[in-house]
């Protein structure tokens, strides 16, 4: 028996007005409806990232074969639910690459999805079936979880879950029990879960799950994976509607030239053997929606599932994706290696948990060094600005999950969410001497302030006051950072393209000077009679904490430019 299917039930949660009024919709409805709602609701910044690159999945199998209209391009060949079946030729990548542009271009310019995207999703409506005896959405069947040798520790079956373990609002397993839980402490509560939930969370699952269950396929020699989306550092384009953040993200002309015309596989037009089989044998994912929709287990949860009684959702481990300059990936920061087993190659950067994403300005947007890699949505941001006239109202989000730090498990325990709100065309102005490269100026300046300038004259005070360790820098450090956050967003926000650059950055200079010093004087104002009383250092002459502070004052102005001498 099938039921509770994606594109009829409700189960996406939208912002529906400036109020924030949030409602559930299902796939049909968050589509024909995409341009009146403001962005995506689900319980978790990092779910909301899940969800929406299940919604690019879509929209890059269907403008990848058909026009707006719902033409199909005349050198791809389609069956009877618009499913590609050749490689397009190499006569004929210069006019799909052309198209892919057209497409584009007409999709924003209408303002709302048109029919086809409804008309594709139907053609698919039994692979959108939460429970189902042949095609469950984002899992497989019995027969195919079994099909192939498990080995679990000692055992040979898969493992067994709980809802509360896939709810991130909870993540506890069967050994431990998670303090502090939003919901209440008994278990029966925890398990508690609606259709809609479940549907959520099994897809952040299949990006975020950590590697503490057990139960893998022998036929592998991979590693486990953890999750694709899980080793992110998470970059989306997010403009004033759900229509225009997803068109925004739509790279149908693939910022690397190798992915531009291969064929769109998302996980429902593949079977779960196909799926498994790809994965174990490593077959190398080159297409945005198999990327967009990747599986980090084979989970089958029993078709005649009763949710409001027990039941457990099976998992067995796949492989994880090679991670080593794997540039599909548009939406990650990334990092070159020079040491370790990815040395001389790039692999997805994570954010830096307690770091503003305003401290990776340079990383997002300028390639400094010959081996800098800028994630491809900026680089397809760029693309569409300079050939679209079209004024975007973006704002750059970052996204990332952070685990427990435990090797053996990678709970995922904290999630990032951050946002730059900058003019599009500040970000436009990238040449050498432009906006983008003046405001990395500022950002490497701020953070040179804060832990050169500032933390000299911090470890200086802990010198005078004996103290062992790093915490005492390491929160005034992020005390001043704190301090520095909301005042640089400010100033970020309040730039405009044809400013007299230099007094902008003379302003906030003055202004980083005053937040600085305030910290400074904070540490004066607590002063006792040993900071007074000073040291004398083996290298070092006589030292207390006035002194401290005038050497801090004349290196502060200096580094500013306040003085030259």
């Amino acid at each position: 028996m099938s039921r509770f299917n994606l594109l009829e039930e409700p189960w996406v949660r939208v912002i529906t007005d400036d109020s924030g009024t949030v409602n559930e919709v299902s796939l049909t409805k968050l589509f024909q409806n995409a341009h009146k709602y403001k962005r995506l609701a689900g319980e978790t910044q990092m779910q909301n990232f899940a969800i929406q690159r299940l919604l690019l999945a879509v929209l890059h199998t269907v403008f990848s074969r058909l026009d707006i209209r719902g033409k199909p391009y005349p050198y791809i060949t389609l069956d009877e639910r618009f499913k590609q079946l050749a490689e397009i030729d190499e006569d004929d990548f210069e006019d799909h690459y052309d198209n892919m542009a057209d497409t584009w271009t007409s999709l924003w310019n209408r303002g709302a999805f048109p029919e086809i995207v409804m008309h594709y999703l139907c053609c698919w409506k039994d692979r959108f079936y939460l429970f189902d005896s042949k095609h469950p959405f984002y899992q497989v069947t019995e027969k195919e979880m079994l099909k192939r040798p498990i080995k679990a520790g000692r055992g040979v079956n898969p493992t067994q879950i709980q809802p509360k373990t896939m709810n991130r609002t909870i993540s506890e397993s069967g050994n431990k029990t998670a303090l502090f839980s939003p919901r209440y402490e008994a278990d029966d509560n925890k398990n508690r879960i609606t259709e809609a939930e479940l549907v959520r969370w099994l897809i952040l699952y299949q990006g975020i799950v950590g590697t503490g269950d057990k139960a893998r396929y022998e036929d592998f020699e991979g590693t486990n994976s953890k999750g694709w989306i899980y080793d992110l550092g998470g970059i989306v384009l997010r403009s004033e509607n759900l229509f225009k953040t997803l068109v925004l993200n739509l790279a149908l002309q693939h910022p690397e030239e190798q992915y531009q015309m291969t064929i769109q596989r998302p996980c429902w037009e593949q079977t779960g053997d196909e799926i498994i089989n790809k994965l174990v044998l490593g077959y190398p994912v080159d297409n945005l929606a198999e990327l967009y929709t990747n599986w980090s287990r084979a989970v089958h949860i029993d078709p005649e599932a009763k949710l409001d009684g027990d039941f457990t959702i099976s998992t067995v481990k796949l492989p994880e994706i090679n991670h080593q300059n794997q540039f599909l990936e548009p939406m990650t920061l990334w990092r070159y290696r020079t040491q370790g087993p990815n040395r001389n190659f790039c692999t997805p950067q994570k954010h830096q948990i307690n770091s503003s994403f305003w401290r990776s300005f340079g990383t997002v947007f300028l390639l400094q060094d010959e081996n800098d890699k800028r994630p491809g949505i900026i680089d397809w941001y760029y693309n569409i600005k300079a050939t679209n006239n079209q004024e975007t109202n973006v704002v750059i989000e970052s996204y990332g999950m952070e685990s427990d730090g435990n090797a053996t498990s990678w709970l995922p325990v904290e999630e990032y969410f951050d946002a730059l709100d900058i003019s599009e065309y500040v970000l436009g102005d990238i040449q050498d001497d432009g906006w983008v490269v003046r405001i990395n100026g500022e950002v490497e300046k701020t953070k040179e302030i804060i832990e050169k300038t500032f933390g000299r004259f911090v470890n200086e005070v802990k010198h005078i006051r004996n103290i062992e360790g790093n915490g005492f820098t390491n929160k005034l450090l992020m005390q001043a950072y704190y301090e520095v956050d909301l005042p640089f967003r400010h100033w970020l926000g309040s730039l405009e393209v044809n400013q007299d650059k230099d007094e902008c950055i003379r302003e906030w200079r003055v202004n980083l000077r005053a937040i600085i010093l305030r910290e400074a004087d904070s540490l004066i104002q607590a002063a006792g009679h040993r900071d007074y009383k000073g040291v004398f250092g083996q290298d070092k002459p006589f030292m207390n904490i006035a002194t401290a502070y005038n050497q801090f004052n004349y290196w502060l102005n200096r580094n500013l430019g306040f003085i030259t001498n």
